[in-house]
């Protein structure tokens, strides 16, 4: 009985983070603002979204984002994820840029190299081809070796490395080990560990969870890439 009752209770268990993502993809927002103070637009957001948000704001020069510091946008009718998006770049500095990121049911924004400290991190592991796939935007380089048949442990090796190569150059570079940062990448038989944060594994593999969609409503998906944000409906 206890088994029976653990199996449906599973049945109904929701990523954490499910409901803040379907949130900030399922609500469209219209913004105009010139010159408003951060922490009054992260706050006006949080309350038009009812989500939990948590703002990693200064306490010493370059630890956090400026609770001063002003934003200016203008948006029509678009999801509150590229809002957000917008909105977040914009706290940031040359030095230092900013992220946001889902944890924990909490929508988290910190500078980068807060948000990529140890205690934010987590691992995944990505088989190589479905990077090889998800990666291949990054680059227009012929990837095959045109000579056919079986890879030799060399030709593999490379394959991998360059792999691991293109990941740390073009997604968010400054927060990898290779780079001077926190974060690591590793290969165990051709898969790869990665210890980052989930504002760098959601441009790696996206979300394993489906955003909560409201009822009545078509399905939309989002892509991460870099700092920029896409929303895409699918009419079904």
């Amino acid at each position: 009985m206890k088994i029976a009752i653990t199996l449906i209770l599973a049945m109904f268990l929701v990523h954490p983070d499910a409901e803040n993502l379907g949130s900030l993809v399922y609500n469209d927002l219209t913004i105009q603002i010139d010159e408003i103070e951060a922490e009054a637009v992260l706050d006006t957001l949080a309350q038009e979204l009812n989500v939990l948000m948590m703002v990693y704001w200064a306490k010493d020069a370059g630890d956090g984002c400026e609770r001063e510091k002003t934003v200016s946008l203008q948006l029509r009718n678009q999801p509150a994820v590229v809002v957000l998006n917008r909105i977040v770049q914009q706290l940031g500095s040359e030095e230092h840029e900013a992220a946001w990121q889902l944890r924990d049911g909490i929508i988290e924004i910190g500078l980068k190299n807060k948000l990529s400290q140890k205690q934010f991190q987590r691992i995944e592991t990505y088989p190589i081809i479905d990077l090889v796939f998800n990666l291949k935007n990054f680059s227009t380089t012929n990837q095959r070796n045109g000579t056919g048949g079986i890879e030799s442990a060399v030709q593999k090796q490379q394959r991998i490395d360059a792999v691991i190569e293109k990941i740390t150059k073009f997604v968010e570079p400054e927060v990898w080990e290779q780079n001077g940062g926190p974060c690591t990448i590793t290969n165990y038989n051709e898969t790869l560990i990665v210890q980052a944060p989930n504002f760098v594994h959601r441009q790696l593999g996206g979300y394993s969870f489906a955003p909560t969609k409201p009822e009545g409503m078509p399905t939309r998906s989002v892509q991460f890439n870099g700092d920029r944000t896409s929303v895409t409906t699918h009419n079904n």
